[in-house]
């Protein structure tokens, strides 16, 4: 019994065989049993005959080259001559190649041999891996052989597993116990190899799909959670590996390197204990998840990258998103706030920008979402009521503290007011001077009941107002035009706003001045506002002269702000807040694009509704029933009835996709031209809907 090696040649009943890793001889070796070994190929046994067998439907379960029939042999040999590569040949013939391999891995220990024979094993794998039986012999040997050839101090990849694991890999095995018994902590890779490794976790979709970003994730979470690593304990059971032959003649014990290693495949406390962080990656990843699985391609660009979560821009691995905060970061500087050119902004983005006529709703809100992860805030933001920029406009950015802004709540809304109001009153001379800003800003401050971020939204807010006042004379002129108890209402409501502390400031009476001669009222209408005070109220008003003063006015400090707030006469705070709670519903719609439709608030008694889809809030699932009854739709109409529900359109369609992936495991609606339901879906659909 002679093993040939690979590269060697030899003949064998007429057929030259050039690749070597066979067996052979007309015995086997002394000591072995008497029966001929497997894949012992006989040159002497006949392999003549001109009838083949190539599916090798005469082999038995378990074939031996001695006990098959001469036209099986003759299949055989043929086989191994040709490059052993037919994917249709009989998987017998492969399992009688594939004894020999193990026989001289296990039984002869040629670990001088063994990267050779792995890669062939490998490589008979990628060819007959389709079927069950070999593949799950051939992975294990190849799971025994990490365990006889690794390298205690060279970790396995880290990558998810090929298939369902029965038990933890043995090269993993070896190489976490070999760190547990030199009492090593564990890092972020070690404990994420872990995880992968172990049979107990069964990951899902998204850790599959998007490893690469998983593994990122992970290491910046592990890092933040586990600063120092973690330690476990070595158990007292050893680790050993029994092989046993997929020819069934023989077993071998195998300790390779890991002599006195501890088995740390059966222990739980590490995997109960990140389980919880291995979830949260993974979630976390879904949504990217959806659209590289829809969209592949996708992978790399900034639609994919907006979706990422915010964390991945700490790690290493790249990420489109740096590149766009290095330009942004470096406009900034050490302001911790700027502006740009929203051409600007969006080119740094990768966003198409528009030549003409206004930026679609949908590039806006992935300017926003993009913005959003890295930490940025901007106005003005349309997604929380501002006026979307136009193409020759300037947004004004910030450092976003990730604070909640109650864009409805009456403080904002009331503060927006005033903040819109007096910008307007700025602008009227076509000029804004640095003052005027500053005075903006002292409102804002005078507004109780604001948090921090809304108080630095809204001063952001008004710098993006009276840079872009040139844009705003079509407003002016809109606003001039108006309904005279509108005009009225946002005239008391300016003058309210200037009287709430007390006082009034010449920069104050400027505004107002300005203010009436937009609204179209005579300025001596304003001096007997301003002289009669907030209406309904006989306090008398002090009003300083108008007297030039030296040097230029220094702003209130923060910390004057509660001061200041502390003077305010509360009922007169509440009835103002009231009332600008009114004019800020006028004012959306004045500052509303042109073609864009004003979206009333839906009624409360839409909240007591039941849901007409399970996982689907109202909004969403009256406009997916809206679909259902009118078909398909152009996207204006979509658009319309998405605002008529107060929804952003191109938000509103992947919350609607998401929830169909969830449901279904598809996205259910199409958008390539016209927007609607997915045809082979529309009936399983309807069938969700509650009636």
């Amino acid at each position: 019994m002679k093993w040939v090696p690979k590269g060697d040649a030899v003949i064998i009943q007429g057929v030259r065989i050039d690749g070597g890793m066979i067996y052979v001889g007309e015995r086997n070796r002394p000591g072995d049993s008497d029966r001929p070994q497997n894949a012992l190929i006989n040159p002497s046994l006949s392999a003549s005959g001109s009838a083949r067998d190539p599916g090798g439907d005469s082999m038995p379960y378990w074939p031996s080259y001695s006990e098959i029939e001469p036209r099986a042999r003759g299949t055989y040999l043929e086989w191994l001559a040709s490059g052993r590569d037919d994917p249709e040949i009989g998987v017998g013939y492969v399992f009688l190649y594939f004894y020999g391999l193990e026989y001289r891995l296990f039984f002869e220990q040629a670990e001088a041999e063994a990267d050779e024979i792995l890669a062939e094993v490998k490589r008979l794998l990628s060819i007959y891996g389709g079927n069950n039986s070999f593949r799950g012999y051939a992975e294990r040997l190849l799971d025994a052989a990490g365990f006889l050839t690794t390298k205690l101090d060279q970790r396995p990849p880290v990558e998810p597993p090929r298939s369902s694991l029965f038990e933890m890999p043995y090269d993993v095995r070896a190489y976490l116990g070999r760190k547990v018994l030199d009492g090593e902590n564990l890092d972020a890779d070690d404990a994420l190899l872990w995880m992968v490794s172990s049979p107990a976790v069964q990951l899902r979709t998204p850790a599959i799909r998007c490893f690469d970003e998983l593994g990122a994730l992970w290491n910046v979470r592990f890092n933040k959670r586990f600063p120092n690593g973690i330690k476990v304990k070595p158990p007292k059971k050893k680790l050993s590996l029994d092989y046993q032959a997929a020819s069934g003649r023989f077993n071998a014990s195998i300790s390779g390197k890991g002599d006195n290693l501890p088995d740390i495949g059966a222990l739980t406390a590490p995997v109960n204990k990140l389980n919880g962080l291995l979830a949260e990656c993974t979630s976390e990843l879904d949504a990217y998840s959806r659209l590289i699985g829809r969209s592949p391609e996708a992978k790399g660009t900034i639609d994919a990258a907006a979706l990422l979560p915010a964390d991945l821009m700490d790690a290493p691995s790249a990420n489109p998103l740096k590149e766009i905060a290095s330009v942004i970061v470096a406009r900034l500087s050490e302001k911790k706030s700027g502006w740009m050119p929203v051409k600007s902004l969006l080119e740094a983005i990768d966003l198409e920008v528009p030549k003409t006529g206004k930026i679609p709703a949908a590039t806006l809100n992935k300017l926003g979402a993009v913005l959003d992860k890295l930490g940025l805030g901007f106005e003005p933001d349309r997604r929380l009521g501002s006026m979307p920029p136009g193409p020759d406009d300037i947004v004004v950015l910030f450092e976003g503290k990730g604070g909640v802004i109650d864009a409805d709540g009456d403080p904002y809304r009331a503060a927006k007011t005033v903040t819109e109001i007096c910008a307007l009153a700025a602008g009227a001379d076509g000029e804004i001077a640095q003052e005027e800003i500053e005075h903006i800003k002292s409102e804002i401050l005078s507004v109780p009941g604001l948090s921090v971020d809304e108080r630095q939204r809204l001063f952001a807010y008004a710098k993006a107002l009276c840079r872009n006042a040139p844009r705003h004379q079509p407003v002016l002129r809109k606003l001039s035009k108006a309904d005279e108890e509108i005009r009225k209402t946002i005239a008391r409501s300016a003058i309210d706003a200037v009287l709430a502390d007390g006082r009034v400031e010449p920069a104050e009476v400027k505004y107002i001045e300005q203010l009436f001669r937009t609204l179209g009222f005579p300025t001596e209408d304003a001096y007997a506002a301003l002289h009669r005070g907030a209406a309904g109220s006989d306090e008398p008003i002090a009003v300083r002269p108008a007297t030039p003063e030296p040097g230029t006015s220094v702003p209130p400090l923060p910390g004057m702000a509660a001061e200041k707030a502390g003077s305010i006469d509360r009922q007169k705070i509440e009835r103002i807040t009231k009332e600008t709670a009114q004019v800020a519903g006028l004012l959306s719609e004045i500052f509303a694009s042109e073609d864009e439709e004003f979206v009333q608030p839906p009624s409360k008694a839409a909240d007591n509704m039941s849901l007409r889809f399970e996982g689907l809030d109202q909004q969403h699932g009256e406009l997916l029933s809206y679909l259902i009854a009118n078909g398909e739709l152009s996207r204006p109409s979509f658009e319309s009835e998405a605002r008529r529900l107060q929804l952003l359109p191109d938000g509103a369609m992947e919350t609607i996709n998401e929830w169909g992936f969830d449901v279904i495991g598809e996205p259910v609606l199409d958008a390539e031209d016209n927007i609607c339901i997915v045809s082979d879906l529309f009936e399983e659909i309807q069938t969700l809907e509650k009636r």
